[in-house]
Formats: C-alpha cells, sequence, structure tokens
C-alpha cells in the first residue's frame, strides 16, 4: 500500500517536471522563433491614423526639423512617441515623450482626463486651433478638446526647463513632457 502511494507520488512529480521543463522549452521556442499572431500584432486602426498624420504634420512644419521619431505601442490602443526636432526659429533642439491613447467613447476619454492628478497643471484651452493633427486626420475638429499645461523649471534657463501637457481630443489622450536638449 506504502509503495503504490510513494510510485504515485513519484510519477506526478515526473508529470509535473516534465511540464515544467516543456512549458520553459515551448516558451523559449515561442520568443525566438514564432512571430506574434494576430491579435498581439493588430492597433487600433483610428489611432494609427491619427499618428500617421501626427508624423505627416510634424515632418512638414516649416520652422522646425524632425531628428528623430521613435514609436513603440504599448498596446492596441496606446502607443509611446519619442521624438526630437530642431527648432529653427531659435537654433535648438528639443525632444518630446508622449503616451497617445484612444478610447472606445469621448465619454471613456473625459473620465479617464477627469481621474488623472493634475494638481500641479493649468487648464490652458477648451479651444482647438484652427489647423493640426486631429483636424489632419479626421477633417474636422475635435468635438471636445481640453489642453492643460504645467511648465516645470526656469524659462529663461532653457536646460532647466520642462513642458508638461494633457490633452484631450474627443477620445484621444496625449500625455507629452517636453525639454530642450541644448
Amino acid at each position: 500500500m506504502q509503495l503504490k502511494s510513494i510510485t504515485a507520488i513519484v510519477v506526478l512529480l515526473l508529470v509535473v517536471a516534465s511540464l515544467l521543463v516543456s512549458g520553459c522549452t515551448s516558451g523559449t521556442t515561442s520568443n525566438t522563433n514564432q512571430t506574434p499572431s494576430a491579435s498581439t500584432a493588430t492597433h487600433d486602426a483610428f489611432l494609427e491614423k491619427y499618428l500617421a498624420a501626427y508624423k505627416n504634420t510634424s515632418y512638414s512644419d516649416k520652422d522646425r526639423s524632425v531628428r528623430a521619431w521613435e514609436l513603440t505601442w504599448i498596446n492596441s490602443t496606446s502607443a509611446r512617441l519619442e521624438w526630437a526636432f530642431l527648432n529653427k526659429t531659435v537654433n535648438t533642439t528639443g525632444n518630446y515623450v508622449q503616451t497617445l491613447m484612444v478610447f472606445p467613447t469621448t465619454r471613456d476619454a473625459t473620465n479617464y482626463l477627469n481621474a488623472m492628478n493634475k494638481t500641479a497643471y493649468s487648464l490652458a484651452s477648451t479651444q482647438y486651433p484652427s489647423e493640426g493633427t486631429f483636424r489632419n486626420a479626421t477633417g474636422h475638429a475635435p468635438t471636445v478638446y481640453k489642453e492643460y499645461v504645467w511648465n516645470e523649471g526656469n524659462p529663461f534657463n532653457l536646460s532647466d526647463f520642462k513642458y508638461h501637457d494633457i490633452s484631450q481630443l474627443d477620445n484621444i489622450i496625449v500625455v507629452t513632457t517636453g525639454k530642450w536638449l541644448g
């Protein structure tokens, strides 16, 4: 009787060990030899369209020259964009790090914005400019536009100055941190 129990435990341990080894091996194989499935590679079509329009708008701006543009998708509805540019007017290089998120509805984006900590920020605008990325991507201005700004440091000492911005454009939220690189 006792031998049956010991045999059952040994067999169970062997099964568990083989599953663990199999899991580790297949995990390694999937990371190196397989392409991502379509579901992990799919991004929100509207956010992709907005980001393409944003890139086109940024590259066509006559007052600045884009020096770097790196887009990393966080998940299917949000992306991280880091880009650097030369401001031709003041001959200074700047850098933006932005998180762009798209929500199912404008109300969902508004709820997200309202829940954010904006203690240091001030409401800078509720009027969308006559030209802009959203208008380029959609053909119209957003129905809901809010921009909150917080400037950190001394604006007269560019190396010490940071610009923070949170914007809502209908169902898109953009969180930006910018700084001058020199």
